[in-house]
Parts: C-alpha cells; sequence; structure tokens
C-alpha cells in the first residue's frame, strides 16, 4: 500500500493556485469572464435544481418514517383495545335486537320457571351518545327458590343482562310466598367503534 504524502499535496494545490492567479494577473480578469462566470453559476444552479428538491425529498420521507414509527409503536395497544371492544360487543345484544330483546328473552325465563308476573311494563330506554341503557322492572309473587332459579337463569343468559335491583318484601299469607320488584338491565351500541 502507497503511503500518501499530504505536504506534497499541499504544496501541489499551492501551485496550481498560484499559477491561476499569475494567469488572471497577467492575462487580466476580463478574458476569463465566462469561465469564472460558469464557475460560479454551475455550483449555484446544482444547488437550486438538485440537493434543493433532494432534501425537500428527504425532509418529507423523514416525516413519513417518523409517522410510521408512532403507528407501530402504537398499533399493539391499538390492537389489544379493540380486541377488548370486541369482546364486549360479543357479549352484549345487536342493534337489530334493539326493540324486544331484554323484554322476550326475560318472558322467557319467566315461562321457563313457571313464573307469572304481576306487572310487566315496557323497558325504559335511555340512548346517550350511540349506547341505548334498556331497564325492565317487573313485579311477580313467587317463593324464594323460583326467584333465585329465575335470577341465575338470567344471570347466564348469552347476551347479557345485569340484575340492576331485586327488591324482596316477605308475605305473611300464603307462607313461603313473596313479592318481589326486580329490575333488569342491558346496555346496546347502536353505533359501533
Amino acid at each position: 500500500m502507497e503511503r500518501i504524502d499530504f505536504n506534497r499535496v499541499v504544496e501541489t494545490i499551492q501551485d496550481e493556485i498560484r499559477g491561476v492567479f499569475g494567469t488572471l494577473k497577467d492575462k487580466g480578469a476580463s478574458r476569463f469572464g465566462r469561465a469564472l462566470a460558469l464557475s460560479l453559476a454551475l455550483p449555484f444552479a446544482a444547488y437550486l435544481l438538485i440537493y434543493t428538491p433532494a432534501m425537500r425529498k428527504l425532509a418529507h420521507l423523514d416525516d413519513e418514517l417518523s409517522r410510521a414509527r408512532l403507528m407501530a409503536r402504537h398499533a399493539d395497544d391499538y390492537n389489544q383495545v379493540k380486541n377488548r371492544l370486541l369482546v364486549a360487543y360479543s357479549k352484549l345484544p345487536l342493534p337489530k335486537d334493539r326493540a324486544n330483546w331484554l323484554s322476550d328473552t326475560v318472558k322467557e325465563a319467566l315461562r321457563s320457571e313457571n313464573i307469572v308476573a304481576s306487572q310487566f311494563p315496557a323497558p325504559n330506554e335511555e340512548d346517550v351518545h350511540g349506547i341505548v341503557t334498556q331497564n325492565l322492572s317487573i313485579g311477580m309473587n313467587v317463593k324464594f327458590s323460583e326467584l333465585m332459579a329465575l335470577l341465575t337463569r338470567l344471570e347466564a343468559s348469552k347476551p347479557l343482562i345485569h340484575i340492576s335491583r331485586v327488591e324482596l318484601t316477605k308475605n305473611s299469607t300464603p307462607i313461603g310466598n313473596n313479592t318481589v320488584n326486580c329490575v333488569f338491565s342491558t346496555v346496546i351500541f347502536t353505533e359501533r367503534y
């Protein structure tokens, strides 16, 4: 491998510069005007036409790359939240079943347990930003074992029914009979995210 002598390179460059300045002094700057103008204009034009657009494009690509890295960093969090939301949706009634699902499910559970409700009004609804909460309040006279069987059946139903409130009043006659008021609730997402 050949060693480079930097002192010799510097001397050669200095000689070349002395030669250019000497020629300019001898011949005059007007003779080299066109060459000087081109030598100054070409680097400036190359800067404007080649370097500047490339730097703009590089800055744009750098911004896109930063956004992509940020999205990749948060993609796992997004997927976890999305999966939890899908699981919640799967446990709740569909928007198309909004009209009768809660009352039909409770009626079916009452029939299955051979219970007759003393009062069975239509469910109350509250719609807040695409989330509908339905509450159904029913009254009945039942034995405690019948009430537990009904509540167990409704609690295990799919989609989910929430037992919001149970008020039990023991009747003196007939023995073992109770007056019960229950409130059953469910949530229906009319707008899914």
